[in-house]
């Protein structure tokens, strides 16, 4: 009998979404068929060694499995049809969605005369495979491709493509035991805007506990990469989120989460003198048409609050309404400053298919 019980769907698609959503990448080089798109740069040695040692575990832990199946009689999971497959293995399927989002700040802009909405359409495909080398430990790997097409700054439209692995351990089946895990992601995105093509990359630990029937808490703590064409968008930062779900009903699913990240923040607007002073770096922005606008990167804090709703019409068709708060907050603040930085605000409908 398996240890690990699976995810709800639910939540499974709310962070597969919100992944793709957040998303600011580029190519990794071990994607030969993505040959249109240029290959990264070298990871920084502190996530190469976190990936690598995710990578070993999974492998050993494979290893062990698979030694041990060759030394004892497995149980096999029978199929309707009268196929016989290892029970350590689960179903593949694919997994899709279609979204639409309007954003009321796509520049990120401080001042109200920079603040420039856009409403943007979305489709992404997702390969998941999950691998069960041992009665408490649960392996899962995910492969995506998807785009998104803004409505008026095309220069923010992208494509995407990535990989992300996932190793999860849970000491018992006790509907109260804790599934502790271990996730590292690489994702690559092509830009309309040449400066945002770029490289992403994050590691994290994670613990979801269920605590009650109807609610289940999720926390992680991750650090996140960019390597850009531009310095302005090569940025790093530190996170930690909390995501809680609450069942209404067998079909609805409503959720929370909160984030707070620490490092690096970017901003577009026109050229003032406290922006100026607070960047470390900043570029011609290639995304939108007036040429006075400006990207700036600087240190600072960002608060995300996440409110939603997921309504399942089946075990393979659901719909997700979500609202999203951002706001973005200047480590050093002058003392001409008006505002506390910027503050968006991103309302989603994305439609989610299970194959």
């Amino acid at each position: 009998m398996l240890q690990i019980n699976p995810l709800p769907a639910a939540s499974i698609w709310h962070l597969t979404v919100s992944h793709l959503r957040l998303a600011y990448s580029k190519s990794v080089s071990f994607l030969p068929a993505m040959k249109f798109l240029p290959t990264t740069k070298i990871v920084p040695t502190r996530i190469t060694h976190a990936m690598l040692l995710m990578g070993l575990i999974i492998c050993a832990t494979t290893v062990n499995a698979t030694e041990q199946a060759n030394a004892t009689e497995q149980p096999i999971a029978v199929e309707q049809t009268g196929t016989a497959k290892p029970s350590y293995f689960e179903d593949l399927s694919i997994r899709a969605d279609v979204g639409f989002m309007a954003d009321d700040n796509v520049t990120r802009a401080k001042n109200s005369a920079d603040k420039l909405s856009d409403q943007s359409l979305s489709v992404n495909a997702n390969l998941p495979f999950t691998f069960m080398p041992s009665k408490h430990v649960r392996a899962l790997f995910n492969g995506f491709l998807g785009g998104e097409k803004f409505a008026h700054y095309d220069g923010l439209s992208r494509v995407s493509a990535g990989v992300q692995g996932e190793l999860q351990y849970r000491h018992s089946a006790a509907f109260f035991a804790p599934i502790f895990a271990l996730s590292g992601r690489a994702v690559t995105e092509r830009y309309q805007s040449k400066l945002r093509d770029s490289s992403r990359y994050s590691v994290s630990v994670s613990m979801r506990q269920p605590v009650t029937d109807r609610i289940q808490v999720f926390g992680a703590l991750t650090h996140h990469q960019r390597d850009a064409y531009s310095k302005v968008f090569t940025i790093a930062e530190e996170a930690a989120r909390l995501n809680l779900d609450y069942l209404l009903s067998p079909q609805g699913t409503i959720y929370m989460s909160g984030e707070y990240r620490v490092g690096d923040i970017v901003s577009t607007g026109q050229p003032t003198l406290e922006l100026i002073n607070l960047a470390e770096v900043y570029a011609s922005d290639d995304a939108f048409t007036d040429p006075q606008l400006y990207a700036y990167r600087f240190n600072g804090s960002t608060v995300l609050a996440t409110l939603g709703y997921n309504h399942g019409f089946s075990p393979n068709h659901a719909l997700d309404f979500s609202w999203r708060r951002i706001e973005s907050t200047p480590e050093q603040k002058k003392n001409y400053s008006t505002s506390s930085g910027y503050v968006v605000n991103q309302f989603s409908l994305v439609y989610l298919m299970n194959f």
